[in-house]
């Protein structure tokens, strides 16, 4: 078969005058091929490619229509359009050829510099989950970057409620020194409540917090990560080059991790954009910052609300703490910190609990519960403490007793309470002990106890025996006994 090469090679010797004989044995070909592409004047066509026909072919201009007009419609709405109109393929063949026609939306990028102080850009990023107290908790990092200096500041956090966010950003301005004019944040709710456009709702803490601390509010675009590229590069820079492949025991030791690495890595290095040292260059910046108030010594609480219920408890992150009785059935007011929350009560602080890690777990203050503090207060009833007083152990069982079917209990406790007439304490403590060490409960059983002690001083037990714990409801009871001759059991149960 004769290629394309080997034709524009006869041309080459035509033109060079050698005759049809000379070409054919310059070339290495048959002088009939050589007479054959001789004389061709009009540019070689290329062969017709082979086309294989597909199921989207028919629909292929509507297809592209639909792009035109609606460039970024999803292939599976296109796909449910034209299966309507009869097509028989796949839906991946559909996302295939959308992709290849879809039009291709241009962007036009403009670098944005800013001044010394003029703005910083705080971003979060999620790093999977993290064991926290035995149970596993998602894991995020906080990311503040002064935007001309590029100073960096952050650190793991396992929650994105507003307290942690007001812990997080006065720690920042704390590390950088100041605080600068305006902050770029992204469009997350504890940032923006409300956005139509380019009209920005403002979270209300996170309003009040800039008030407090003098800085201005706003919100980069959405989906538009190049708008706070800045802090974007730093978020993927310390989870490529610090997070990964990092071990650490748990959240403490990993935030410490890597407060050093900011220190000696991460801003002690040269910037690839700016050319400088960040933590150089914060030395310049920190002139344009502006001081922290005097008056913020700590990070802000947040004022949040709950509903108590008829038990005084009220619900935060899935746990539940109690209030004083009194706010029962009523909205609670709270400041939220980041490890606390202060209950309020016209303004004054009627409690503080410390937030618990988990779910699920119930935190009580005993004091918010006069009414059952008193009831423990209240005296014991006279025969209850006659009881008692018999000796040390009669309060267990007396405990003991009240579980067990044996007569009246107030009749059983008299009869008992008499024997002090006979024996003593220390002997009526002893027939007690051993009552006990063998589930013989009731009076009877006591009495020929101290029968059988005054019989055989011997068989009291030594001062610290050890009485083995049983059940009140089951028998037989599990005890541990000293080994005796069989005829000392004999003699005490009978």
């Amino acid at each position: 078969m004769t290629g394309v090469w080997e034709i524009v090679n006869i041309q080459e010797c035509r033109k060079a005058g050698l005759s049809k004989t000379a070409t054919a044995q310059r070339l290495n070909l048959d002088r009939g091929t050589v007479a054959k592409y001789w004389d061709v004047e009009e540019p070689l066509k290329a062969p017709p490619v082979y086309q294989r026909s597909s199921k989207i072919d028919l629909y292929k201009e509507y297809i592209t229509n639909r792009l035109e007009k609606w460039p970024e419609l999803f292939a599976e709405t296109i796909y449910e359009e034209i299966k309507k109109m009869g097509y028989k393929g796949s839906a991946r063949t559909v996302r295939r050829y959308v992709s290849k026609v879809r039009p291709k939306l241009s962007r036009e990028y403009k670098p944005y510099e800013t001044l010394p102080g003029e703005q910083a850009q705080v971003d979060w990023g999620h790093l999977g989950t993290i064991v926290e107290n035995g149970r596993r908790v998602k894991l995020y990092v906080f990311v503040f970057c002064l935007s001309w200096s590029r100073e960096r500041y952050a650190e793991f956090i396992t929650s994105l409620n507003m307290a942690v966010f007001n812990a997080c950003l006065h720690r920042a301005f704390e590390y950088v020194g100041g605080i600068p004019e305006t902050i770029l944040f992204d469009n997350a709710k504890t940032v923006v409540a409300e956005r139509v456009g380019t009209i920005v709702r403002f979270n209300s803490t996170l309003l009040e917090l800039a008030l407090r601390y003098g800085f201005t509010p706003k919100a980069c675009w959405i989906n538009d990560p190049e708008s706070k590229g800045k802090v974007e590069s730093n978020v993927k820079y310390l989870k490529k080059s610090f997070y990964y492949g990092r071990e650490f025991k748990n959240l403490e030791d990993l935030n410490q991790q890597l407060q050093v690495w900011l220190k000696e890595v991460a801003n002690a290095k040269v910037h690839g954009t700016t050319g400088e040292i960040p933590e150089e260059r914060l030395i310049e910046e920190r002139k344009y910052l502006k001081p922290l108030p005097a008056a913020i010594k700590a990070p802000l609480p947040v004022y949040e609300t709950r509903k108590a219920g008829k038990t005084a408890l009220i619900s935060v992150d899935n746990n539940k703490y109690s209030v004083p009785a009194k706010l029962a059935c009523k909205t609670v007011h709270f400041r939220r910190y980041e490890d606390r929350i202060e209950i309020l009560d016209d303004e004054q602080v009627v409690a503080v609990h410390t937030l618990v890690k988990g779910k699920n777990q119930v935190v009580i203050n005993d004091d918010h519960y006069p009414e059952h503090q008193k009831m423990k207060q209240r005296p014991k009833h006279p025969l209850q403490a006659e009881f008692e007083a018999l000796a040390p152990v009669a309060e267990e069982y007396l405990q003991h007793l009240s579980q067990r079917r044996e007569g009246h209990l107030r009749e059983q406790m008299q009869k008992i309470i008499s024997l002090k007439e006979e024996y003593s304490a220390s002997e009526i403590n002893a027939a007690m002990e051993r009552a006990l060490k063998f589930g013989a409960i009731g009076y009877a059983k006591l009495k020929s106890i101290l029968q059988k002690q005054s019989q055989n001083p011997n068989i009291l037990p030594t001062v610290g025996s050890n009485r083995a714990n049983y059940k009140l409801d089951n028998l037989p009871y599990q005890v541990e006994v000293e080994r005796r001759d069989t005829s000392y059991y004999e003699e005490v149960i009978q």
